[in-house]
This record gives C-alpha cells, structure tokens and sequence, in this order.
C-alpha cells in the first residue's frame, strides 16, 4: 500500500495492522476519480488551485465507485459521453481539514471520450483549467504535483490504459 502525505509518499504493508494504525482516530473518507483518454491517445490533466491534478471526489450515499467518477469527472470537466473502464489502481493519502485527521482512499479508473470536447472548469472547486496533453507532457506535468499524483503518473507509465 503506498500512501501520501504532504510531500512525503510511503510503502506499507497491505495487513490489518497497518491499516488500523492508519483509520486510528482519522475520518475515512471514499473517493473516486478519472484518468480520461481521448479517441487521439492524449490524455486529461485539470489545474485545481494552481496545481496539476486529475478530476475525482467524495463518493455518495447509494453510488458506487464507478458512478462516483463518471459523475465527478462531468462535474469537474463539463465532459459527458464518457466511458469508464476498469479500475487502474486505489491512492491513500492523509490530511487535516478544520481540525479533523482523514485518510482518503481514491479509485481511479481508466475512461474515455468520445473526442477531445473543450474542458468546463468547475471553478467553485478551484478548479482553472483543463487540458488535454500527449502522455509524456502529462506525466511531466504529473511529476511535479502532489505524491498521489506522482503514484499514478508511475503506475500509468508502466500499465498504459
């Protein structure tokens, strides 16, 4: 299990004794998300408070994983028509929001559009801008985000969807 925190990203264990240290005292929160591929092979990278990032969120009451991403990559991006596929891989990383300790597990899933429709930045999120980008551009980018996003920039390296 890799987890993230801040700037550092860890390996563990995947045992019940990890993963109770982990959920000790700490909110956990499901979220799922999208790593969208369009018909040309580039792939989607959204800008959310000036940092490049994927689109995802909170899944809710009654959804389930893939409904959550489909839903929040419309949400976020404007796109719709979107396909989701398998899921790729799960992120864990930790926070604290007003006070409260989380730990946040991510689903993301592999999808893709129909065509490269133009990005709606759901701004209300923070998010700025959304762009499609070759993979080599994307992962670049990816990089020199946060830990969860360099996992991923990694594991879609070595497993291309």
């Amino acid at each position: 299990m890799l987890i993230s925190h801040k700037r550092t990203t860890l390996y563990l264990p995947a045992n019940r004794g990890v993963w109770r240290m982990l959920t000790r005292r700490r909110t956990y929160i499901k979220a799922a998300g999208g790593i969208v591929r369009d018909p040309r092979g580039r792939l989607l990278l959204i800008t959310r408070n000036h940092r490049s990032d994927l689109p995802k969120g909170k899944v809710e009451p009654g959804e389930t994983l893939s409904e959550a991403a489909i839903r929040e990559v419309a949400e976020e991006t404007g796109l719709h028509n979107i396909v989701c596929g398998p899921l790729m891989l799960k992120t864990y990383h930790t926070y604290t929001l007003f006070g409260t300790r989380c730990l946040k597990q991510t689903s993301w899933f592999a999808m893709s559009a129909d065509r490269a429709y133009p990005i709606v930045a759901q701004t209300d999120e923070g998010i700025e801008s959304g762009q499609w980008l070759e993979p080599a551009e994307w992962r670049r980018r990816l990089m020199r985000s946060y830990g969860t996003m360099r996992i991923i920039a990694n594991h879609i390296k070595n497993n291309p969807i």
